[in-house]
């Protein structure tokens, strides 16, 4: 019995976590024992125990209170003029690194460790102290002009990772560590009863995002403006205002960051003819059966996997043309792929698909051919593949 244990860092419910679950759920149990170690208390929690996958909480307060991941991707980074944030996820990932990653661990026993996210660099090598080590990119690994940091970090996955599975061949691209990674892609469940046909003539188009910048919020909220009067967006994810400070460092900040435009952008949205705001939803499947397509416009480079389950659902998808987007939508084929940050292009593309009931019902349908091919279960056996030759060469 082969001893897997994942690492996740909690931040929140998302691709991730839930493609974490699925693989776990639909591995060999009779050849593998699970446990996920989560360095925070999250909403992962409720999922684990419903999903009756073992699991544990960091035990130490540092993961608790002060633990700052340290990511460096396009999805998101530490600014080099931000020289607070960077000192704090700098000393947080070195005493993670060197210090506190090493207690938890000898609380465990497990022959491999599965790191869940490229932001747990300061894992990797306490981790290979007492086992293999599989690192899971699943952020677009990035590469500035002058970037230490990437250097930095990819020369930690170079020693200690024993094997990288990137979630794309973008993803895999930017890391360039090729005799160690191998492009696996995250599966989901096929479903068992496809949407209704008149669905595809729905009004209605679901964005998945929240108020993130990098999936593209303020795009969205911008192109409500010039879609059609009778076409409706629904909005899921979280949507929190940022309170406005009273001192004069934290107005400052207020003022500087984004925090401003975010406000404006979610008070512009809740209150949108065009805009229906559904919140944070575990039950995604439902709603993208109701709906005429989905809507992912990422500002930066992503393979986005709300897209793939929504071509299981036999729904198109509009997306940006970041990199990496290619690889799921296929231009006029499966979905439409639009110039990112152009408000008007995506108002364009969702005024017309909403408009064509046959085109978004033979889009939906191509996305479901190819997403049953490349996108199902039969993953699995790639990744039971790495694990059996780890522990075979340990």
């Amino acid at each position: 019995m082969k001893k897997i244990l994942f690492i996740h860092h909690a931040a929140g419910w998302g691709g991730a976590p839930k493609c974490m679950i699925n693989l776990i759920n639909n591995l060999d149990q009779s050849k593998y024992e699970f446990e996920v170690l989560l360095l925070k208390k999250s909403k992962i929690e409720e999922k684990l125990f419903e999903n009756g996958i073992k699991f544990k909480v960091a035990e130490s307060k540092f993961y608790h209170i002060f633990y700052r991941f340290f990511a460096h991707s396009e999805a998101g980074y530490v600014k080099w003029y931000n020289i607070y944030s960077f000192i704090v996820c700098g000393i947080s990932w070195l005493l993670s690194r060197y210090i506190f990653a090493k207690i938890e661990l000898n609380k465990l026993d497990f022959d491999i460790v599965h790191l869940n996210s490229s932001v747990l660099t300061d894992w990797l090598a306490p981790s290979s102290k007492k086992g293999k080590v599989i690192i899971h990119i699943r952020e677009p690994f990035r590469k500035g002009k002058i970037d230490i940091l990437h250097y930095y970090f990819r020369f930690q996955i170079r020693k200690y990772a024993d094997k990288v599975v990137a979630i794309s061949r973008d993803n895999a691209h930017r890391l360039n560590l090729p005799a160690i990674t191998e492009v696996i892609y995250d599966f989901s469940e096929i479903p068992e009863i496809l949407p209704l046909e008149n669905s595809y003539a729905s009004k209605k188009v679901l964005y998945l995002g929240g108020s993130s910048t990098s999936k593209g919020f303020y795009t969205m909220v911008e192109a409500l403006d010039y879609l059609d009067r009778d076409v409706k967006v629904y909005f899921a994810g979280h949507y929190n205002i940022c309170p406005k400070s009273k001192n004069p460092f934290g107005l400052l900040k207020y003022y500087l960051s984004n925090a401003r435009k975010r406000n404006i952008a979610i008070y512009k949205m809740k209150n949108h003819p065009n805009a229906i705001l559904i919140g944070l939803i575990y039950n995604v499947s439902d709603y993208i059966k109701e709906v005429c397509c989905l809507v992912s416009p990422f500002f930066v480079p992503h393979f986005s996997f709300p897209v793939v389950e929504s071509h299981l659902h036999s729904k198109p998808v509009i997306g940006s043309d970041v990199s990496g987007m290619e690889e799921i939508i296929q231009d006029k084929i499966n979905g439409f792929l639009f110039p990112k940050n152009k408000p008007i292009k995506l108002a364009k593309a969702i005024n017309a698909l909403t408009k064509d009931e046959l085109k978004a019902n033979r889009m939906g349908k191509a996305g479901y051919k190819r997403a049953v091919g490349c996108y199902s279960k039969k993953n699995k056996v790639n990744f039971e593949m790495v694990y059996d030759a780890l522990v075979d060469n340990k």
